[in-house]
This record gives C-alpha cells, structure tokens and sequence, in this order.
C-alpha cells in the first residue's frame, strides 16, 4: 500500500496516498479526477468512493467535511515501522547475508536474467549504504560507481531515482563515470534528480574497462559484465539513438528480461575499494571540493 514508484503496476490504495500526500485537501471529485491520470487501471466513480470509504475506516484516510486528508495517526504508525524495519531488518546478518560480507570475503551471485540481477543490486546497495552509514571506521561515505552504459539511469528512471533520493538523504554524494559518450550516454546527466548525483562521461581504459559495471559503497564492490549477446543487443540500441524521440525505453526492458545468466560479483575488499574510489574520484575533484564545502 505504501507508495513506490518503482513499481508499474501500483494498488489503487497507492496512487491515493501518492497524491494526497502532495495535494492534501482534496473533494473526492477531485481525487478520482487525478487518480484516472496516474493510474493504469481505470475504476467507476462508485468503485472509487467504496475504496475511499475503506480507507478513511481503516483510519488511513480522515475526512474534514468534503476535504480528505491522511490521517496523521496512520502517518506516526508509518514512521515508527520504517524506525524499526532500518534498526532490526536493514542491520540484520540474515538479511545482508549477500550483501555485506565479511573482509576478505567474496561471493557470486548468479541470476536468469540481467532485470533480476539489477532488482537485487538495488536492494543490494540499499544495504550497503546503510551499514556504510553505521560504520564510523569508514571516512568516505560517498558512492562511486563506473557504468560502461548507464542504461539503469535511463530505462529504469524510477528505481535510479530513488536509490540517488536514498543517498541523498544519508547525506552521501553519488558519483558516478561512463565508459561511452553516446546520445543516450550524455542524457543520463539529467535523468537523476538530486543535488548529489554526479555523472560524468570518459573514454575507456584498463581498469574501467568496455562492458564493465562496477558500484564501490564502502569497502564493498559490486561489479559485473552484462553477457554478450545482451552486451551487443544494448550496443545497436546506444549506436542507432539519436534523440529522445528516437528511444524506445521498453525496448531496453525487454532485453533485460531476455533469458540470460548473469552474475553479479560481490567483495569485502578494502585496499581494491579504494583504489577503485580513487580511480572515479579523480574525475569529480571538483564537485568534491564543493560537497566538503
């Protein structure tokens, strides 16, 4: 029920709270007027006062005569239950077992497809940063990444926006290098929305290589290779696009979704972390100057 805008095909309880929580006040007139605009599945106006009567009983919604607001008391419950998920789930061994590894350590995790392996880098580096955030012995919290393509940043915008907001939030800078300067290369520059994101375009080298992925949160390394027939799929896609008129987000998608084991390597890696780190952020002296500012 808790708005997420990764997900495409959302609850209508969802796409309620999503508006009311910027357009609070609304007549129910209102809100269905809008709820028709965001979501996918259309529902009657009778349907829709049902799901409104539902949820001001549930005490999610309150009425204030015609005008619906959230009910503050579901809003409290909301925030003690992100309190404690961060303080028992996020720092949970059994939860990072994956993901946050022991020094030294390393582990590949292999996936059917290169969608199911970006969903678990996701929650995967959502986790790193938390621990990253609790760990006082690390000095630099920021996060460093080199995409050879930055296709997350522009076929899955939603998800990438919400990893930058998570950074942005844990007060940690995101900085990240493309190995390619195509069309679809440079427009990744304006597809992340957060004072921290940094993204910057080189040519590539032998340690930032062709068709290498790699994030550095920490001490931790993920990195990967997209597998060939994927790589050279994505290749036509950034050498035919010219412009935004010219690209076709699902076709990304689909090819992401294409039957295809990929494997996500992951290392507790300290001296290798930092040398990487270095590595990216030479390229962003400046904006660094300026965060420590």
């Amino acid at each position: 029920m808790i708005p997420d805008s990764k997900n495409p095909y959302p609850m209508a309880e969802s796409v309620v709270l999503d508006i009311l929580s910027t357009r609070p006040r609304l007549s129910v007139r209102e809100l269905y007027a809008l709820f028709l605009q965001k979501n996918k599945k259309k529902i009657t106006i009778q349907a829709f006062y049902t799901l409104i009567r539902k949820m001001v009983n549930q005490r999610i919604l309150v009425k204030e005569g015609q005008a619906l607001l959230i009910d503050a008391s579901w809003v409290a419950a909301l925030m003690k239950f992100t309190e404690t998920v961060q303080a028992t789930y996020l720092s949970n061994e059994t939860t990072g077992a994956n993901t946050v590894l022991r020094p030294g350590e390393k582990r590949d995790v292999v996936f059917e497809t290169v969608m199911a392996m970006d969903n678990f880098w996701t929650n995967a580096l959502i986790i790193a940063l938390y621990r990253t955030k609790e760990d006082a012995s690390i000095s630099d919290r920021n996060v460093y990444g080199y995409n050879y393509h930055s296709w997350f940043q522009i076929a899955r915008i939603d998800q990438e926006q919400s990893l930058a907001e998570a950074y942005e939030q844990a007060g940690m800078g995101y900085y990240i290098l493309s190995g390619s300067n195509l069309f679809l290369d440079k427009a990744v520059a304006e597809s992340i929305d957060t004072k921290g994101f940094r993204y910057k375009t080189i040519e590539p080298n032998e340690t930032l290589g062709i068709n290498y992925y790699v994030a550095v949160v920490g001490n931790i390394i993920f990195e990967m290779s997209l597998p060939q027939y994927i790589h050279e799929l994505m290749e036509k896609i950034y050498e035919k696009t010219k412009s935004i008129s010219g690209f076709d987000r699902q076709e990304i998608l689909r090819i992401i979704q294409l039957p295809a084991r990929t494997t996500l390597t992951i290392t507790n890696d300290k001296k290798r972390a930092e040398k990487l780190r270095q590595i990216i952020k030479a390229q962003f002296i400046k904006s660094l100057q300026r965060q420590k500012k």
